[in-house]
Formats: C-alpha cells, sequence, structure tokens
C-alpha cells in the first residue's frame, strides 16, 4: 500500500479518565467537530475542552465544582443521587448541553460530555 501527502492518520491517546474516590461522576469532556470538512484518511477528532464543571442538584444548587485539565478529564465526589453537569465556558463556545447523572452508593458513574464548536 502507497501513502501520499494528506493520507495518514495521527492518533493521540487520552490519559486515562480520573475516577473519584467513592461515590461521584467522571470523564471527560470534548468539543466537536474540529475541521468544517472531513476527508477521508484526514483525522478530526473533538479536542479536549479546559472549563469549570458544575453538578448542580434538582433545585438548582451547586453540590461540587471542578476544572477539567488540559486532557478534558475532569472528576467529582458526590453524594448519591441525582445531578445535572453544567460545563461553564469563558466565551459561551463550546456550547455545552447540560447532562445528567444519577450517582449510586460507592460508585463513580462514567459521564462523558459532548459539546458543540459551532463549526459547520
Amino acid at each position: 500500500t502507497r501513502t501520499g501527502p494528506g493520507s495518514s492518520t495521527t492518533t493521540t491517546m487520552a490519559p486515562p479518565p480520573i475516577t473519584p474516590s467513592g461515590s461521584g461522576a467522571y470523564g471527560y469532556v470534548t468539543a466537536g467537530p474540529t475541521c468544517p470538512v472531513e476527508r477521508p484518511g484526514q483525522s478530526c477528532p473533538p479536542r479536549a475542552v479546559s472549563a469549570e464543571v458544575d453538578a448542580r442538584t434538582s433545585s438548582g444548587a451547586t453540590a461540587a465544582t471542578t476544572t477539567s485539565d488540559s486532557s478534558g478529564r475532569y472528576s467529582l465526589s458526590l453524594a448519591p443521587g441525582s445531578y445535572t453537569l453544567t460545563v461553564v465556558t469563558a466565551s459561551g463556545w463550546p456550547r455545552c448541553p447540560a447532562t445528567p447523572v444519577t450517582v449510586g452508593a460507592g460508585m463513580a458513574t462514567r459521564t462523558d460530555i459532548s459539546c458543540d464548536t459551532g463549526i459547520r
């Protein structure tokens, strides 16, 4: 097989997620699309988002706050219950959906958050 310019792809492995001790939520915050047009053989993976991540109760109170790292990883220690995770970005972009999570007793629940860059 012969490859030419633009036909190779580079894959960067993200570090493993950080799990909270005890119960809580963890995962990655990423944003995509990152290219206006994807072409065969061209890698266009979502990018990591470093931003504030809040866990809110059903009444809207903040139960925990953290900041995702440069790889997009976040980890929140939370009591068992239902929460809504919100990502707070300085400029309003990327736009991240409010993401529900239910945390069980003694469990760490992985919840990845996919944000929209607005690129079309």
